[in-house]
């Protein structure tokens, strides 16, 4: 079933994806106070929580994929919305324990994960399919737009009131936006789904596996930057908790950096991946040059690599199973990237720490590592799949 001209759907669609990231990006606000304010707390233990939460929410996404193919997306949505508010409601008394830190964004991420790959489908479900890889761009800037709006509130919340203010906010807007989406949800007619046998079949070939390794290794730059340069900006500038709404002011325009490389990105007559390979060739230079500069300059130099690194991330996370409509596996598809992507967000958690410490506090090896990535391993598997496709055709 195809509801065509739906503006409507597809805004109710990017909404509610926006604001699942403000059960995601809150966790990088909230950290430099709660590493401020609990002693007991350090890098090693926000890696492993980091970590926890990317780990089940790379486990989510592979069974996401496959399983929300059969069930009304816009539901499958509106209940990772409400389960994840609950959870951020309760890390909101967590009282700074490590273990209920863990245990709660463990869960966290299993909710969150039913967001994306549904998101996707919906999309696909809804658009014509000539508007499928246009549609499929735009929505990519929800999670640009999210993530810049849930890291200027949050960090006004934890300035003004602590860090669990960063929980409590996150609660609010996750909770009132699955309602509403329950609410408004348009009514979609089941259709005939592919046996999971066939979906995995479907997705295990050489284009998906390789642009989900892709992903893996693009979520390490991505996620690396979500998670930790707000940390970064906070121990480099020498600010305190109070300073948090002036910290948010700085990294919230970092996505929106993103959302500009998007909308170029979208608007380039060329094959989507050879302007993937390109912009991860600026990407590289971009971190290249990082470690040369400070104050305004770096947050500059940030912005532009950010302007190089969501037109590419798009286009593996949804343009590219957008492609796999007709095969009944847009979501599966999506899933199985978006879970491949997952499993690096997990590793980064833990190599950042290891990083800095190896640079006695310094963070140039990080950005060594992300130019290493973005350059060497992301932008040649992409040429790989590019290659394949062409002899294909």
């Amino acid at each position: 079933m195809e509801i065509h001209n739906n503006r409507r759907v597809f805004w109710n669609i990017w909404t509610s994806y926006a604001t699942y990231y403000f059960g995601r990006a809150n966790l990088s606000i909230v950290v430099p106070a709660l590493l401020a304010t609990h002693k007991n707390l350090n890098m090693y233990n926000i890696g492993l929580i980091s970590s926890g939460f990317f780990l089940s929410y790379t486990i989510g996404h592979f069974f996401h994929g496959l399983f929300s193919e059969r069930h009304n997306p816009f539901l499958y949505i509106s209940l990772g919305l409400i389960g994840s508010s609950i959870i951020n409601l309760i890390l909101g008394f967590s009282a700074g324990f490590f273990v209920v830190l863990f245990i709660g964004e463990i869960i966290d991420g299993f909710f969150q994960s039913m967001g994306w790959s549904s998101c996707v489908r919906a999309n696909a479900i809804t658009q014509k399919k000539d508007e499928r890889e246009r549609t499929s761009i735009l929505l990519g800037t929800s999670y640009q737009i999210g993530n810049s709006v849930a890291w200027l509130v949050s960090a006004f919340a934890v300035g003004s009131r602590g860090w669990r203010a960063g929980f409590w906010v996150a609660a609010t807007f996750l909770f009132i936006r699955g309602i509403l989406l329950l609410i408004t949800k348009p009514k979609i007619e089941s259709a005939p789904t592919q046996k999971v046998r066939h979906q995995v079949k479907t997705i295990l070939t050489f284009p998906i596996l390789m642009s989900g390794l892709s992903f893996c290794f693009l979520n390490m730059i991505r996620y690396g930057i979500i998670v930790w340069i707000p940390l970064y900006l906070f121990q480099t500038q020498n600010m305190v908790v109070e300073q948090m709404g002036e910290l948010g002011l700085k990294v919230c325009l970092i996505p929106i950096a993103g959302v500009f490389g998007t909308l170029i990105y979208n608007v380039l007559k060329f094959r989507r991946d050879v302007v993937t390979v390109v912009f991860l060739l600026f990407l590289a230079f971009s971190f290249v040059v990082l470690p040369f500069t400070k104050g305004m300059l770096s947050i500059f130099i940030l912005l532009v690599g950010s302007f190089f690194l969501y037109g590419p991330h798009v286009f593996l996370s949804a343009t590219l199973p957008t492609r796999y409509f007709d095969k009944q596996v847009v979501a599966a598809s999506s899933g199985f990237i978006a879970g491949m992507g997952y499993v690096g967000t997990v590793f980064v958690g833990l190599i950042i720490p290891v990083l800095v410490s190896s640079a006695n506090g310094s963070w140039k090896n990080v950005f060594i590592f992300w130019a290493i990535l973005s350059f060497t391993v992301v932008a040649i598997m992409i040429t790989f799949v590019w290659k394949y496709e062409l002899k294909k055709t």
